[in-house]
């Protein structure tokens, strides 16, 4: 099996089963309190003047950011690999989400091309394959409109195994500079990018995390 499909195959496994979801995924936002203090403390200064327009946020999970997107004036479009993940999106949001889409873990062919202002996506591309990120970028190249922004949460670790599951914390072998690399090979301008650190037990203290804000030129 290839690379790209063993991982899609494994996150589908993994983030499908509905006893993963503890309290919608709520329970990853503990190593910052709560969801709404890493999104203000983290989030919100890196992307509050860029949610606005059509948004498109990928593997949303059950709709932790999700929430705090849609307190923004927007148009929001969610698309996850995991079925049960969209189900439960549409019971919490209905109405208020213009799109549900159910993916394939590797492209956005159900959005429409440059039809999208901002995309976003938080902890879901940490635990992509290079490849599949790859696949992803492209995409998301599609569908954005001209001067449109992308703003990925992503690893940032080089050399662990191949399979980013037997990694700490589930890590892909992804880095600031390969995301960059990719981005770039799409026509992306970078308009910037840091690191986060994970602060959890039993984290090393070089684990961080990539954030990569991107421009469609």
């Amino acid at each position: 099996m290839g690379k790209l499909k063993f991982n899609v195959n494994k996150n589908y496994e993994i983030w499908n089963d509905v006893s993963i979801w503890e309290n919608d995924g709520e329970e990853w936002s503990t190593h910052f309190e709560t969801t709404d203090k890493l999104w203000e403390e983290v989030i919100q200064p890196r992307v509050s003047s860029y949610i606005k327009g059509n948004v498109l946020e990928i593997a949303p999970g059950r709709g932790r950011m999700t929430r705090k997107l849609l307190e923004s004036n927007i148009d929001l479009e969610i698309l996850d690999l995991s079925d049960t993940c969209i189900a439960r999106c549409k019971e919490r949001y209905g109405e208020r989400i213009s799109g549900y889409h159910v993916g394939n873990g590797k492209d956005l062919r159900s959005i429409e091309d440059e039809s999208k202002d901002f995309v976003f996506s938080f902890d879901s591309f940490v635990h992509m394959h290079e490849e599949v990120i790859d696949s992803y970028i492209e995409e998301v190249s599609r569908v954005l409109k001209s001067g449109g922004y992308c703003w990925i949460h992503h690893a940032n670790i080089s050399e662990g195994n191949d399979d980013n599951f037997k990694n700490i914390a589930g890590r892909s072998n992804m880095t600031i500079t390969t995301f960059k690399n990719i981005a770039e090979d799409y026509g992306f301008e970078i308009v910037k990018q840091d690191l986060i650190k994970w602060e959890a037990d039993g984290n090393p203290e070089w684990l961080r995390d990539g954030l990569s804000l991107i421009k469609k030129l």
